[in-house]
């Protein structure tokens, strides 16, 4: 009986049922997670998303709080750009400054949906934006929407 411990105190190493177990697991987990972490999968639309949200939300507090006439609070959609143009008689002639617009990377496939055309919107001096319910649409390998509620309240779909 004492032999018997010693022998099988000193056998050492995995089973061939073990080591198959182990290449199965290792070979699942490969097949699902690998996949994930070598392509975007929509994190691209994600990421301008947040951006998007930020951006239209710190425009409304700057109309909220800055109400005088002298200022622009007109917010321009096209499909690789959003924010507040240089001009507002002219909507076409580029964007204020990186604080307050989203320009898509060309190097992105992503887009916003202006398929009515380009278009525009303002906040008044609530917050609320000029348009019922202002829908913003991030076009990629996934299709995000931005909401713009009447009273002002901007959400993600």
């Amino acid at each position: 009986m004492n032999s018997y411990r010693i022998k099988y105190l000193n056998h050492k190493g995995f089973t061939l049922i073990e080591l198959v177990v182990v290449v199965l697991l290792v070979a699942i987990l490969a097949a699902t997670v690998l996949p994930k972490f070598l392509s975007s999968n929509g994190f691209e639309e994600y990421t301008y998303k947040a951006e998007v949200i930020t951006k239209l939300r710190a425009i409304q507090l700057r109309a909220m709080q800055q109400t005088d006439d002298s200022m622009c609070h007109v917010i321009l959609v096209v499909e690789s750009a959003l924010g507040i143009p240089d001009n507002c008689i002219d909507l076409t002639n580029g964007w204020l400054s990186d604080t307050t617009s989203v320009v898509i990377d060309p190097q992105h496939s992503v887009s916003f949906d202006v398929s009515g055309g380009d278009y525009s919107f303002i906040f008044d001096g609530w917050g609320r934006p000029s348009c019922s319910a202002c829908l913003i649409t991030i076009l990629g390998e996934s299709t995000l929407t931005v909401t713009i509620e009447s009273e002002g309240y901007i959400h993600e779909n």
